[in-house]
């Protein structure tokens, strides 16, 4: 009987020993279980929080990077305009050497008259440029002779030149000029000389 009774308590330790060992096992998989889940959260929402500040700081700095700025800018240009047509001297009406005419009884006129005249100029110049950013305004007087034809020849710049090509720009328009209504003297068409002021004005 005692024999009995020692085996029991026995047998009872030792299942309480295993049972003991099972419980702490299982609490054991549970911590380690909890901890990686927590872990993997942990990482998974730091790889969020990452992904997010990446795309959120990306997003930041295309906004300025992607916006253009332009620059205002302001564009000047220049216009020309022409004076009244004067006779290149203040000689009597006799003809120089070459047959060419300061005076005449009829002048010659430029089809469509002095509006036309100013039309022409100021729709075939152009204003150089250089001349525009050098502030560059004035008048430029250009000389030339309407032959008995009509036909305009030999302008050139006589006087002050203003530079920055504005002379040679009036020269190179008055030269292109359709043809005139010649001068006449005694009803008969003479080659005439003429001179024409062109001023240039910068306007914004």
């Amino acid at each position: 009987m005692k024999k009995t009774q020692s085996g029991f308590k026995l047998i009872a330790l030792v299942s309480t020993f295993v049972l003991l060992c099972v419980a702490a096992c299982t609490n054991n998989n549970q911590t380690t279980s909890s901890a990686a889940d927590s872990s993997g959260t942990a990482i998974n929402n730091d790889t969020a929080v990452s992904t997010m500040s990446t795309a959120d700081s990306v997003t930041v700095a295309a906004g300025p990077a992607g916006t253009s700025a332009k620059k205002a800018t302001t564009t000047r240009k220049g216009r020309a305009s022409v004076g009244v047509l004067s006779p290149a001297t203040a000689s009597g009406m006799k003809p120089d050497k070459n047959g060419i005419y300061e005076t005449t009884e009829v002048k010659p006129s430029f089809p469509g008259g002095q509006a036309a005249l100013e039309d022409y100029i100021t729709n075939n110049i152009e204003y150089p440029q250089m001349a525009v950013d050098d502030n560059k305004e004035g008048t430029v007087h250009v000389q030339f002779v309407v032959d008995e034809d009509g036909n305009v020849m030999n302008a050139k710049l006589v006087g002050a030149d203003l530079g920055d090509g504005l002379g040679d720009e009036a020269v190179r328009v008055i030269s292109k000029m359709p043809k005139w209504e010649p001068g006449k003297v005694k009803g008969k068409t003479v080659k005439t000389r003429l001179t024409l002021p062109v001023t240039y004005k910068i306007e914004e």
